[in-house]
């Protein structure tokens, strides 16, 4: 294991994505998996992402990592049977404990970022893949924390250019360049992943005049994201992904991700792969806070970039926690995340 610091088209499927077998066997408390006495987590209803000739990548706030002394275990065997080539992972307190889940996972390499303040994020993609030697692995070839020398604090002026990691919470968007490939075919792309200022409201409009507002950082973050993919990016193959906190209306209109989402506003650059979300219940929606007041939103995202429009093969959505792992959502909620994961699996 080496760590280094460092999709107009239709879209064909794009689902709340849960299992075939309907709910899976509760497993059991795993004080020591694998200990042989009986006593092992399996998550046997858990998907096996990994297919031939397909990228696919998980997103996944696993709030406050780790969460208890039994998040690792968890994670290690849900990781391993989802078996994706690409996880990033937001709100990292201990980065030693992602390094130490990391070592379990052979197969996996580990990036972490570095100049974020608080909650940070790590990149944990597939090197080696010795069960499909047709599944792809992933090279990982840079890293840029994207506006990490601008100032992380309000400054009180409109231009959130001049101050951007303040505008995304002091946790620069963490660029990764990498490399999927197959043995016959390549794939070049950039994973840009982030984590938004929580929490305020969706009213744009009362608020665009107050720059330390949660909802105009927001909107600010997604500004930026557009103009650096326009300015740098436009001919690259482009994934944004990550915790959006668009708190308040849940559709591509609220103005914490509109600039990304709404085509009357991004102009063509991009396409929401998870789209779909929107207009399925509030139990599918990638945050539950299964034991918080609030109602269940869907706060976390991945964007595709204008040069996958054409992609038919991808699909994409929310990974129901419920029936991978046949837990309750207070079990999740406490060993895992309030966050559920958001996939999109493609043939380049």
């Amino acid at each position: 294991m080496k760590i280094k610091n460092f999709f107009s088209i239709l879209l064909f499927t794009v689902f709340v994505f849960s299992c075939s077998s309907g709910s899976g066997g509760s497993p059991t408390d795993p004080t020591d998996p694998g200990d042989g006495g009986g006593n092992e987590i399996t998550f046997s209803s858990a998907t096996n992402f990994d297919a031939p000739n397909q990228l696919e990548i998980i997103s996944w706030n696993i709030q406050t990592f780790p969460q208890s002394s039994k998040t690792n275990d968890y994670l290690e065997v849900l990781l391993t049977n989802w078996n994706a080539d690409v996880y990033f992972f937001q709100e990292i307190q201990n980065k030693n404990q992602l390094i130490t889940l990391a070592n379990e996972l052979p197969e996996y390499s580990l990036v972490l970022s570095s100049t974020t303040q608080n909650m940070h994020f790590g990149l944990l993609y597939k090197s080696t893949n010795s069960d499909c030697s047709s599944c792809g692995t992933i090279t990982f070839n840079s890293k840029n924390e994207l506006w990490s020398n601008t100032p992380n604090s309000n400054d009180g002026d409109m231009d959130y250019a001049n101050n951007a990691t303040y505008q995304f919470a002091s946790r620069p968007p963490m660029e990764n360049y990498l490399t999927w490939s197959n043995g016959s075919k390549t794939f070049d792309f950039y994973l840009i992943g982030v984590h938004y200022k929580c929490c305020g409201n969706d009213q744009y409009e009362n608020e665009k005049d107050n720059p330390g507002s949660e909802i105009f950082r927001r909107y600010a973050a997604s500004s930026l994201l557009k103009d650096y993919y326009a300015n740098n990016r436009q001919q690259a193959n482009v994934f944004i992904a990550g915790d959006f906190n668009n708190v308040g209306n849940q559709s591509i209109a609220n103005p914490a991700i509109a600039p990304l989402s709404d085509p009357s506003i991004n102009d063509g650059y991009f396409k929401l792969i998870d789209e779909a979300v929107f207009q399925q219940q509030a139990t599918k929606y990638s945050w539950q806070g299964w034991r918080n007041r609030y109602d269940p939103a869907h706060l976390d995202h991945i964007f595709i970039s204008e040069s996958m429009f054409s992609y038919e093969s991808a699909t994409g959505g929310v990974v129901d926690m419920l029936t991978e792992t046949g837990l309750t959502g207070n079990e999740i909620d406490d060993v895992l995340s309030d966050h559920q994961p958001i996939f999109i699996r493609m043939i380049p």
